[in-house]
């Protein structure tokens, strides 16, 4: 088969996000500013590519190699690259002969005479540009893989009551948002692309507790510039909690289509005996209900397993994420060696 290969500079923001339209899948993971945030870390970067054949766009290749260490190594971090995208037309067939050629040739690309990778496989599905959680396709890879890790997703159906989605927590997350909520002085409020000033002045105090609270610089600039340029773009939302006209909590969420995700939180030391994140995640929760958003994705459970120890960090975080009721999904990563 003759493919032809385009490369992610070929492009611009908006031909490339075109391109998203045409394909089924994980399609969230491709966004121009998502690829670009992951491939702004230090020695990464990005070899992400479009597929072509017969002049037709048949699949998106993310994918970014990091020169953090002697040995090759694709990754947009944590070792991971994101799962590929196809078109709506093609068959299984042929999504088989994409796999194929597209390994074959970043072997040769690269000199290797074995090429091994971690995939990471999102339950979200998207067709049509609407998500949905299926498990289409979502383990193909078994095919070239030597094993596979699969953790939870949290993810919260959005079209439940939200009287349901409050019940279904658990008691300690249930009484910390209540018991917030008849706080007077406490103040729920999101800035978006519609109030720039607002949000580079708020974008600006997030960033600045996450300093303080993290004690050090955890990502390039680079990546802080992409994450606020996602607000102006509609990409992203800004929530935060004001106490006394203070603001002490902010939740970054990134959003794509009818689909939204916790990006990440940070709360002002001397506020969080008011437990201000609970609080703070349950109106953003019910802000994209309200906003006809079928899904909010919570993040991962990390579970102990054969081939993957969550530190203890992980496992506080994602113990604290799994009591806000949500149902789980498969998340699944694959050790591909072709």
């Amino acid at each position: 088969m003759d493919f032809e290969i385009k490369k992610f500079d070929d492009f611009t923001m908006s031909s490339w996000n075109d391109l998203l339209s045409e394909m089924d899948g994980p399609i969230h993971t491709c966004n121009w500013n998502n690829l670009n945030y992951f491939s702004a870390y230090e020695k990464m970067a990005n070899y992400s590519r479009a597929v072509f054949y017969e002049n037709k766009l048949v699949a998106l290749f993310p994918f970014a190699k990091n020169y953090s260490e002697e040995k090759i190594n694709f990754s947009f971090g944590n070792n991971l690259i994101f799962a590929p995208v196809f078109s709506h037309s093609i068959n299984t067939s042929i999504r088989k002969k994409i796999y194929v050629y597209f390994f074959k040739l970043i072997k040769e690309q690269f000199d290797l005479k074995k090429l091994q990778l971690k995939i990471q496989v999102s339950p979200i599905y998207f067709d049509n540009n609407k998500a949905n959680l299926l498990s289409k396709n979502q383990f193909e890879l078994i095919e070239f893989s030597k094993s596979y890790i699969v953790h939870n997703t949290l993810i919260l159906d959005l079209g439940k009551n939200e009287d349901l989605l409050l019940s279904n927590m658990s008691k300690y997350h249930r009484r910390n948002i209540l018991r917030a909520s008849k706080i007077k002085k406490l103040e729920f409020n999101v800035v978006n692309f519609k109030k720039k000033d607002e949000v580079k002045k708020k974008f600006h105090e997030f960033r600045k507790y996450h300093k303080i609270s993290a004690g050090r610089v955890t990502r390039p600039i680079k990546t802080w510039e992409i994450m606020l340029d996602k607000i102006f773009e509609s990409e992203a939302d800004l929530f935060y909690l004001n106490y006394n006209n203070k603001s002490i909590s902010y939740l970054y969420c990134a959003k794509f289509s009818n689909y939204a995700w916790g990006w990440t939180q940070v709360n002002v030391r001397n506020f969080e005996f008011l437990s201000p994140r609970h609080f703070l995640e349950w109106n953003a929760i019910k802000y994209y209900k309200k906003k006809k958003f079928n899904f909010y994705e919570i993040g991962e459970r990390f579970n102990d397993q054969k081939n993957f120890k969550p530190t203890d960090k992980e496992k506080s975080i994602s113990e604290f994420k799994e009591k806000f009721g949500s149902d789980k999904y498969p998340k699944v990563i694959f050790n591909v060696e072709v």
